[in-house]
């Protein structure tokens, strides 16, 4: 126990996750806590997903689906229809925007901590840098050099920035032209009539043409990825009935692809969109995962994975209108090919894409180059410091797969030696190695519901 005579729990990362596990946590504890939330950008309540300003950047879940709470699923809907936060606000069909969600998540945590005045919540503006954990205690260390002293501790880092995937030739002035993170602001320096490359042709990318669009942007952006393959948008479409059995489930890659295809062509026959049909396996997607060998999810992950995303993670009605838009008049086109070498320098870049399905080479150039290519997902490259913290010093090491964090039961670290911890838990993307299925807010708000009630199991 820490000076203070509460239980203490320190949380690393203040977006969605981090925010409605300290939000359960209160709630759930039986006696008052003491929570630090550590965040870098100081998001504390909204993340970088939910912080954008940017009124075009809707939610890629309908808002039905977007409640806080697993359990009172119509929290948010209710919190639209009631809230003078969300006066003036302009839901585009059943999405809205994410900078409203925010908001939202936001005054959730508000209205938690005024209910339970007796607990409290300390945003910590810095980057937790290293920790030590010892077998009742956890010491987080920050960037600033303060040392904050908690019971346990929970990782909510959420995805790491993307890593491009051909590293192209600098030359002086090289930085001033690549924008390695787009949520760093480096968007604000493009001109508008300044032609601009993007590596990734996925949710990224759209995000990054509607901020552009927004500005006024009136040049060329060229969207490269080795396949092309786009965000598809959302359809109303009713219910499906599970097709799968819990029970038995495809236990290869090949077995699972023809049993969805085949669910695919029956529907069609009934006139029901394939939608209806994957939106009617989420239940079942972490069993799918989990009952899968070693051996099957890397076949997985190296042929059916960017099959799988492009249909499985939409985009909203509007926002996929204004990209198509975009691409009849011009302004956006998007090329299938393999990056092979390039150059970046004071004026801008210059790639080689080798198409794909053939042996021609394109140059493809612009004055400034953003990697949109996804979340690093390698956490054998990943240079975060606590990571490597975490993995320097034995206490976390990589799942089978280095998707992230190893874990076990309750969601607790397995350090070096295959030992579960006592003290450090994890929970959101970087568990993506456990379950796959573990970037939306309809997963991992049931994370946070059981990762609290078992801290809160430990506070009394």
């Amino acid at each position: 126990m820490t000076e203070d005579a509460r239980p203490t729990f320190g949380i690393v990362g203040g977006g969605f996750t981090g925010t409605m596990l300290a939000v359960h946590l209160i709630e759930q504890s039986g006696v008052p806590v003491r929570i630090f939330l550590f965040d870098r950008a100081a998001a504390f309540g909204s993340g970088v997903a939910y912080s954008t300003p940017n009124d075009k950047h809707l939610l890629n879940v309908r808002v039905g689906n977007m409640s806080a709470y697993d359990s009172r699923p119509e929290h948010f809907i209710k919190w639209l229809e009631g809230c003078p936060q969300a006066e003036g606000a302009k839901p585009r069909g059943p999405f809205v925007s994410r900078g409203l969600y925010g908001q939202y998540l936001r005054s959730t945590l508000s209205a938690c901590l005024a209910a339970h005045p007796a607990s409290s919540m300390i945003g910590v503006d810095a980057e937790v840098t290293s920790l030590r954990a010892g077998a009742t205690s956890v010491e987080l260390h920050t960037a600033d050099g303060a040392r904050h002293t908690v019971d346990r501790a929970a990782l909510c880092v959420g995805n790491f920035p993307p890593a491009l995937p051909v590293k192209p030739q600098t030359r002086d002035g090289a930085e001033d032209r690549y924008i390695a993170n787009p949520w760093s602001g480096g968007l604000s320096r493009i001109q508008k009539d300044d032609d601009v490359v993007l590596v990734g042709t996925g949710l990224t990318m759209v995000d990054v043409v509607l901020d552009l669009h927004s500005r006024g942007h009136r040049g060329t952006i060229t969207a490269v990825s080795r396949r092309g393959f786009m965000p598809l948008p959302h359809r109303d479409v009713g219910p499906y009935q599970a097709f799968l059995t819990p029970d038995a489930l495809p236990k290869t890659v090949s077995a699972l692809v023809r049993v969805v295809r085949r669910e695919v062509e029956a529907a069609a026959a009934q006139g029901v969109d394939w939608r209806g049909v994957l939106d009617s396996m989420r239940p079942q997607t972490q069993a799918l995962w989990r009952g899968l060998s070693i051996a099957e999810r890397r076949r997985f992950l190296r042929h059916v994975r960017p099959y799988w995303e492009v249909h499985r993670h939409r985009v909203a009605q509007p926002v996929a209108a204004e990209i198509e838009e975009l691409r009849r008049a011009g302004k956006l086109v998007v090329t299938a090919g393999r990056l092979q070498d390039g150059t970046l320098g004071a004026d801008g870049v210059s790639m080689t894409v080798k198409a794909r399905g053939g042996e021609s080479l394109q140059r493809v150039e612009g004055g400034w180059l953003v990697n949109c290519s996804g979340p690093q997902l390698d956490y054998d490259r990943i240079r975060d410091p606590l990571i490597r913290c975490l993995f320097d010093t034995g206490l976390a090491r990589p799942d089978s797969l280095s998707l992230g964090l190893d874990l076990g039961d309750d969601y607790r670290l397995i350090n070096k030696e295959g030992v579960a911890s006592d003290v450090l838990f994890a929970l959101g993307p970087p568990i993506r190695g456990n379950l796959w299925e573990t970037t939306a807010v309809p997963d991992i708000r049931k994370q946070c519901e059981a990762v609290a009630r078992h801290l809160a199991a430990v506070a009394g």
